[in-house]
């Protein structure tokens, strides 16, 4: 570097190690402390040092006039990306950072869009060489920016370093979730503290040429705390004013930045004034504002210039500190602001910098300025900066504008920004005085949407009710208002109601012709109607993927596409769906919508379970957990952590699933989403079963049991626990119980065709029949069971069946052939991954062999086996084998037992089963 830095030595270690951990992993630091104290050289230090090392450095500096300018630092980072990176990225990425960086619309107005084109520009320039993100004065960073790089951030897995400095001591510029990478460890915060007494009088003799004496040098860092800008003005002021006394010196370095831009004349102090209230002051602007030639403005600001105030880059004026502007503006009196932003209004065409202008400019709101403000939230909003436009709505309403319309609309713009509670702030107190219909049916939709995100559904059904009520006479809102009802009731558990909301709306939503809405009234009727037992609207699913706007940020759940992928999982065309799904996930991911994508996480990872594919279950469980902690919001997260409870179930982590499902269910119960408790329950009762403790599975599955719907109960989102419980109830003596459950999926599974239910329902009849005693009818069950699972890629569904089969044929006495079906359901537990079913298989295999005393038939035994099968005496088989009768009789005798059977008539029918290998044979479970 070419400016030696004195004092700051432990603060430019920890920068270089930052630096050298970032060549191989994300890593973030944040430099804090009081304004002055060294931050921006300790940060300019960082990104010399960076360029110098190969890496490629994206700098913004935030600045407090640029606070509201939406994406002014995130156009500053994208100018340093070369133009090859920006070119390799998708069409829709492109033309998203295009329009940020010319301030024009984001296609689709999207926010999240943004973000996941940032990211993927990150991503692919730290494939080429190492990334540094490098922000200045992050506090003053603008709002759509930060959440840019936040959503950035939490996902970078390469070369990627971030250097993020920021004031302290004002919480409400101090949001630094941002910078938090996705590993904790890799985030460290350095605070540049005071500096030395010994350290400050080598920075002021350097910028001063002056030794102060050290009484007065103590005098100096006492003063100022050891803040080397605070410590240069004292000194400054000590050189300027020879007979000056710290004692009597003003308290505060605004008061000693005050004294110097009081003794400039008006003319300058008004120049100073528009320069500083500018966002982003050049030569011309400033001019134009005050009425002046540019080349009389450079003259006037020269003797700021001159005293290192400010400087000219270019055209554009820059000030030497951010506290000098902020001082500058502080210092004018207030009738001198608004004349500032008075005279910047007028010549600024940027619509949002012009409406903020005019409003800062007046007290009072009048036609001209409010109208402004309303086009700047407007087109804030068609960017999709949502937080510019609320901010820009609560200038109006702040300045008398106060309407109910602007309420509405600043009340949306909080919500989709994720600002819940300035939402409700807005909307809440006066949705009961809108006008009634349209006005009170929009405010009403929006509480209810932010009502059942932050407080639960059981708080936005009542709300949602009242806005179809409001509607009744506006079809398109009453669409909208049912469909967020649907879902409401849905999740909290009441599907009857939930389907009778999604068919209102499906009708409703035909009577507007809208085809969007037409379109996603479909979707959720085929969703929620195939979830209660329903089947499949064929002909409304065709039409909703034919009406569907592939651009749409609308849920999952209301997206034909997805509705399509998760409705051929649940119909057991599981290729298909993994096919489907995962482009769902990429298409959500590419907008940045994060819900979603943990929500078709959750699916693909159940698709993978039924696909036998544990270990891809759990990789996609585990991501869509890291995902869902960094939304931090409770339907994701209830949906990650059943996932993961899902895939550990089947893996047989038995203390994963009770962790992972008990936060699901504690999480869901919490928020009333009474619907979302069923799937983490029945990760509990299954990984029991599979473990054998049948009372715990039970007292698990009891509220299932007790709300259990013949009718609309037993697709496999809703019913998967039935074979279950099936299972457990024969298993302790309770199979008349399990009677309804059996009969539901046989009935239901032969009116939809549905092969999970047939298979698991024939299977679940042959348990029943078994516990019986009657083997025959059991076998039968089972068979057909078999049948069924031909048409099905469920292999542990299979290898489940074949394991009864195995047990039923032990029991039936033919132990060759239980053997080798124990011996097929053992394989393929242990190559899905399934420990605990490999095992229960296993031990059947064991006590069949122990059962067996001495395994299977030998080779001599075999063959006389076979000889009296086909009808010969002992005599005769004896002279064929040159054996005496006697040995053939000993052999027969130990065919008969291994066997299991009594006479020469049943050998036949047995010897098929048997073979001539040593190999050992298996037990059925304690429940046979």
């Amino acid at each position: 570097m070419g400016v030696q830095i004195v004092g700051r030595s432990h603060e430019l270690q920890r920068v270089q190690a930052v630096l050298q951990q970032a060549r191989s992993a994300p890593t973030a630091m944040i430099l804090d402390g009081p304004a002055g104290i060294g931050k921006s050289t300790v940060w300019r230090a960082a990104t010399d040092w960076a360029r110098a090392a190969g890496f490629m450095v994206l700098t913004t500096t935030g600045a407090a006039a640029e606070a509201g300018l939406a994406w002014a630092g995130l156009a500053d980072l994208l100018a340093d990306i070369d133009d090859a990176t920006l070119a390799g990225l998708p069409a829709l990425h492109q033309r998203a950072l295009c329009a940020v960086s010319t301030g024009e619309s984001v296609p689709g107005g999207d926010e999240r869009l943004v973000a996941t084109a940032f990211r993927a520009a990150i991503e692919a320039s730290s494939r080429r060489r190492p990334v540094l993100i490098a922000v200045d004065d992050a506090h003053w960073l603008d709002e759509a920016t930060r959440l840019v790089l936040g959503f950035s951030v939490r996902r970078l897995s390469g070369p990627v370093g971030v250097v993020a400095a920021y004031r302290s001591g004002d919480p409400g510029t101090l949001d630094q979730s941002w910078v938090a990478p996705r590993d904790p460890e890799a985030l460290s915060r350095v605070t540049v503290g005071p500096m030395s007494l010994g350290a400050l009088h080598a920075v002021i003799a350097t910028r001063h040429e002056m030794t102060p004496p050290r009484p007065t040098m103590v005098r100096i860092h006492s003063l100022s705390g050891g803040n080397p800008f605070y410590a240069l003005e004292l000194a400054r002021g000590l050189h300027e004013h020879a007979s000056a006394d710290l004692a009597v010196l003003p308290p505060t370095l605004t008061r000693l930045l005050g004294e110097r831009i009081g003794d400039l004349d008006p003319l300058t102090a008004q120049a100073a004034v528009t320069a500083a209230t500018a966002a982003e002051p050049t030569v011309e602007l400033v001019a134009a504002a005050i009425g002046r030639h540019p080349t009389e403005l450079v003259e006037i600001l020269q003797s700021l210039e001159s005293r290192g105030v400010l400087a000219f880059d270019g055209h554009r004026i820059r000030f030497s500190h951010p506290l000098i502007a902020s001082a500058i503006i502080a210092d004018a009196d207030p009738t001198a602001r608004r004349h500032a932003h008075r005279c910047l209004a007028n010549v600024i065409d940027n619509p949002e910098l012009h409406a903020r202008h005019l409003a800062l400019a007046t007290p009072y709101g009048d036609p001209e300025t409010l109208a402004a403000l309303d086009g700047a939230a407007e087109s804030a909003a068609a960017r999709g900066a949502y937080s510019v436009a609320a901010e820009l709505v609560g200038l109006a309403i702040g300045l008398g504008g106060d309407t109910g319309s602007r309420r509405l609309r600043g009340a949306e713009f909080h919500f989709r920004a994720g600002a819940l509670d300035e939402a409700e702030e807005l909307i809440a107190p006066v949705v009961d005085t809108l006008s009634a219909g349209l006005f009170r049916a929009l405010g009403l939709i929006i509480l209810g949407s932010v009502r059942g995100y932050r407080d639960g559904m059981a708080k936005a059904v009542g709300v949602l009710q009242r806005a179809v009520t409001e509607a009744a006479e506006i079809p398109a809102l009453r669409t909208q208002a049912l469909l967020l009802l649907a879902l409401a009731t849905g999740l909290g558990g009441d599907m009857a109601t939930c389907v009778a909301h999604a068919r209102q709306a499906r009708h409703d939503a035909d009577e507007t012709g809208i085809a969007a809405l037409r379109s996603q009234a479909l979707a959720l009727w085929v969703h929620v109607s195939f979830m209660y037992g329903l089947g499949t609207d064929t002909e409304a699913l065709r039409t909703a993927l034919e009406l569907e706007d592939s651009d749409s940020t609308v849920p999952a759940t209301l997206q034909p596409t997805a509705v399509y992928a998760i409705n051929c999982a649940w119909t057991g065309r599981l290729d298909e769906a993994r096919t489907a799904m995962d482009e769902v996930a990429r298409r959500c991911a590419e907008r940045g919508s994060e819900v979603d994508v943990v929500w078709a996480a959750e699916q693909l990872t159940m698709i993978y379970i039924g696909l036998g594919r544990y270990h891809d279950a759990q990789q996609c469980a585990a991501e869509a957990l890291e995902r869902a902690r960094q939304v931090d919001a409770q339907l994701p997260l209830i949906s990650a952590y059943t996932s993961v409870a899902g895939a550990g179930a089947y893996r047989g982590d038995r203390e994963l699933t009770r962790t992972a499902a008990r936060q699901a269910i504690e999480l869901a119960g919490a928020a009333q989403l009474t619907y979302l408790i069923g799937p983490p329950l029945m990760s509990l009762a299954f990984v029991e079963v599979s473990a054998g403790d049948y009372a715990t599975a039970l007292q698990t599955l009891q509220p299932l049991l007790a709300a259990f719907d013949r009718v609309h109960g037993t697709e496999i989102m809703a019913g998967a626990y039935l074979p279950d419980a099936v299972e457990a109830l024969t298993a302790v003596g309770r199979a008349d119980e399990a009677e309804p459950l059996v009969a539901a999926l046989e009935s239901n599974g032969a009116l939809h065709d549905r092969g999970w239910m047939l298979a698991t329902g024939a299977r679940c009849r042959a348990l029943m029949a078994a516990a019986r005693g009657d083997l025959e009818a059991a076998f039968g069950h089972a068979e057909r069971a078999m049948a069924h699972h031909d048409r099905l890629p469920m292999p542990f569904e299979r290898a489940r069946t074949l394991l009864l089969v195995g047990q039923l044929l032990r029991r039936r006495r033919r132990p060759q052939a239980a053997y080798e079906a124990l011996r097929q359901a053992a394989d393929v537990f242990t190559e899905i991954g399934s420990p605990l079913w490999a095992s229960r298989a296993q031990s059947e295999l064991d006590r069949l062999a122990a059962r067996s005393a001495g395994g299977v038939l030998t080779g001599a035994e075999r063959q006389v086996a076979e000889y009296a099968a086909a009808g010969m005496s002992n005599k005769q088989i004896a002279t064929a084998l040159y054996l005496s009768p006697k040995t053939v009789e000993m052999y027969l005798s130990n065919v008969y037992r291994k066997l299991g059977i009594r006479s020469r008539a049943q050998l036949a029918g047995r010897l098929d089963g048997t073979g001539a290998t040593g190999t050992q044979i298996t037990p059925p479970s304690a429940a046979m």
